[in-house]
């Protein structure tokens, strides 16, 4: 409380005395006279002794080593102020919100942050803040392969501080064996000169779920931001996206699948030319005081959304969405990190049946680790096909440890379930065996057509047992700064403990164990 005013030579310390000791005003007696001494009640009387010194207040802010970067862009995230009070708490603000920026290598204050008495003035402070710049202008060209994009090539060019001005631009052209993705963007987080976040978006992606469908979207989103505390900040996005689903596997024509799930045709766009155009907003507050977007050690992120669909459009829904991470570094080696995240979608009444994109599926590398994209989520029983849900679970942990520079070991658990309308989240579920009926005795393969019962039964089952609603995924992840990504690589080792029920995009039963490539990071 005292640094925060400005006292920066403030001292205290307590002065105790308890009650049972002997008063030196008062004579003691000769120890062959004295009676015994009953022991005191154990009080104490505490006197905070408080020696506050002067009151400091800011002479000079200067930074070093920015050679790219506009002071004016620094500046703006300090929260001392020239000729301000001296804050020391307002400093250590400025510094993590300096180290959210990524544009520098992560400050430390004592060594980073230099403070030092004005020469010959008797209250007043300079504080020089030394920077290294970390290159966030990439211009990046090659060739990969992920779960995501598969075999890919890609062309682009991107930075989080365009010119040194902080704001983002990028241009990117990518295309894989199974997405393809082109985008330009671009955010200024300082709107007209003011402590607004503005941007805009135009994007046309084109994503091959295996042994599903293949996903084109088109589009253009608007951004605006808007500061509701250091940390914490107010965003409303707007987005406007032409969707067709095209190339579908032929198991999803299958019309006794249909009629097992009777919204599975509207979902799939069958009948309405496979096209969805979705106009949406999307208010959220975000809080975050986590230290480092790339490599964090500690801090906490807190997101609530609302995407509500059907401001023109033929689509309407809406999706709320809570997110908690929280990192806590543990030693300068070792960080824990935590999330935990639930989102819930539903059509307004009279709406169109939720597309198959917008519904709700988990796995992958961004969500849990060990399992095929959309892999987690309500199926057919008889074809494995994902149909998803309108509800999901999911927490993830890490514990990290720091080999050697930008090395990383992490020891990862994964747990998550999504589950459909009229269907409650729960720790166990029953493990369900479908029925398959026998076939007719006698077929006859030169009939033109083919005659279905309506009054047969519908599908049967029996229970064996139960098995954990949660699909689980737990391993060691090696994960290391590529300066020429900007990213992190990542090479993961999962097994699979809870994978019942659960197919991979062959439309086979998970694999106990695997190994995974994956650039980003989970959280």
């Amino acid at each position: 409380m005292y640094g925060g005013g400005g006292y920066w030579e403030f001292t205290g310390f307590p002065d105790y005395k308890f009650h049972d000791d002997p008063n030196p005003a008062e004579p003691q007696a000769p120890q062959a006279l004295a009676a015994p001494v009953e022991p005191g009640p154990p009080v104490v009387d505490v006197t905070m002794r408080l020696q506050e010194g002067q009151q400091y207040f800011v002479n000079r802010i200067t930074f070093v080593g920015n050679s790219t970067t506009h002071d004016t862009v620094i500046r703006r995230q300090m929260r001392l102020a020239e000729d301000g009070v001296f804050n020391t708490e307002a400093l250590k603000s400025s510094i993590k919100l300096v180290n959210q920026l990524g544009y520098f290598k992560p400050l430390e204050g004592g060594k980073d942050v230099d403070v030092q008495k004005t020469p010959n003035e008797t209250n007043k402070v300079d504080v020089r803040v030394k920077l290294e710049e970390q290159n966030r202008n990439q211009l990046t060209f090659g060739a990969g392969v992920s779960q995501y994009e598969g075999f890919f090539g890609q062309l682009s060019f991107q930075t989080s501080n365009f010119l040194g001005r902080g704001e983002s631009f990028t241009v990117s052209l990518q295309a894989g064996s199974l997405a393809q993705n082109y985008t330009v963007g671009f955010t200024e987080p300082f709107l007209f000169d003011r402590n607004m976040t503005g941007g805009v978006q135009l994007f046309k992606q084109e994503i091959h779920y295996v042994n599903q469908f293949t996903q084109n979207t088109t589009g253009t989103t608007l951004t605006f931001g808007y500061p509701l505390g250091n940390f914490t900040r107010f965003f409303a996005n707007y987005s406007y996206q032409h969707v067709t689903v095209s190339e579908l596997n032929s198991i999803y024509s299958d019309p006794t699948l249909i009629r097992r799930n009777p919204f599975l045709q509207d979902s799939l766009l069958l009948g309405q030319g496979g096209e969805r155009v979705i106009s949406k907003i999307t208010p959220s507050i975000v809080h975050n005081t986590v230290d480092n977007p790339i490599f964090p050690t500690s801090g906490k992120r807190f997101t609530a959304s609302m995407e509500l669909a059907g401001l023109g459009g033929n689509t309407n829904f809406y999706k709320p969405s809570l997110e908690g991470v929280y990192f806590w570094k543990q030693n300068q080696r070792m960080s824990l990190g935590m999330r935990g995240q639930v989102e819930y979608i539903h059509q307004f009444t009279g709406s169109f049946p939720l597309p198959i994109f917008e519904k709700l599926f988990l796995g992958g590398e961004y969500s849990v680790r060990g399992f095929d994209i959309r892999s987690i989520g309500p199926s057919d029983p008889f074809t494995g096909l994902v149909l998803g849900g309108n509800k999901s679970l999911l927490f993830n942990l890490e514990q990290g440890f720091t080999i050697a520079g930008p090395v990383r070991a992490i020891l990862f658990y994964d747990a998550g379930q999504v589950r459909d309308a009229g269907e409650r989240f729960s720790f166990w579920e029953d493990t369900r065996i479908p029925i398959i009926p026998p076939g007719p005795i006698l077929v006859d393969p030169n009939a033109p057509i083919t005659l279905v019962d309506q009054n047969a039964p519908g599908p049967q089952f029996t229970t064996a047992g139960q098995h954990s609603a949660f699909k689980t995924s737990t391993g060691v992840e090696i994960r290391f700064f590529m300066p020429v990504l900007n990213v992190p690589f990542r090479l993961i080792f999962y097994w699979d403990p809870q994978r019942w029920g659960v197919r991979d995009n062959n439309l086979q039963p998970q694999q106990a164990y695997g190994f995974r490539f994956a650039v980003g990071s989970t959280f």
